[in-house]
C-alpha cells in the first residue's frame, strides 16, 4: 500500500536547468540586441521566471483506483483534488502525466523530486 503514495519535494534540478537555459538566452539575445533592448527582456524574462516559480506544485499524490489519483498542492488553500490520468510517459530524468480533464496542465515530476525507492516505484507503475 506505501508504494501507491508519493511524496514530492521541491526539484533543484529543474531550477539548475531552467536558470542554465535563462543565462543561455540572455547570453545569445545580448549578442543580437541593443541594450535596452536586452535589458527590457532580461527584465520580461526574470518577471516571468519568478511568476512561474510562486505556482503551486504538488506536493503528494497517492494512487486511489484504476485511473483515479489524488492530489495535493503546495499551496494550503487548495483542497485535495481527485483527478483521473490518461497518460503517464517516462522520459528517463522526468516524467510526465497527463489528465483527462483538459483544464488542467500536465505534470512534471523529476527524478530529484522522489526518493530512490519511490521513483523506482513510480518507474513501475508507469510501465504498468
Amino acid at each position: 500500500m506505501a508504494n501507491r503514495i508519493f511524496e514530492l519535494q521541491y526539484s533543484r534540478f529543474s531550477i539548475v536547468l531552467q536558470l542554465c537555459i535563462f543565462v543561455v538566452i540572455l547570453s545569445l539575445t545580448y549578442q543580437l540586441l541593443s541594450l535596452l533592448f536586452w535589458l527590457l527582456s532580461f527584465f520580461i524574462m526574470a518577471v516571468t521566471w519568478f511568476y512561474f516559480l510562486k505556482q503551486p506544485y504538488i506536493k503528494h499524490f497517492e494512487y486511489l483506483d484504476e485511473h483515479d489519483w489524488s492530489f495535493r498542492f503546495s499551496d494550503p488553500s487548495l483542497e485535495t483534488q481527485r483527478r483521473s490520468i490518461t497518460k503517464i510517459i517516462d522520459h528517463q530524468a522526468y516524467i510526465t502525466i497527463y489528465f483527462s480533464d483538459s483544464h488542467y496542465s500536465p505534470c512534471i515530476i523529476w527524478w530529484d523530486q522522489l526518493p530512490l525507492l519511490q521513483w523506482k516505484n513510480l518507474k513501475l507503475w508507469v510501465k504498468l
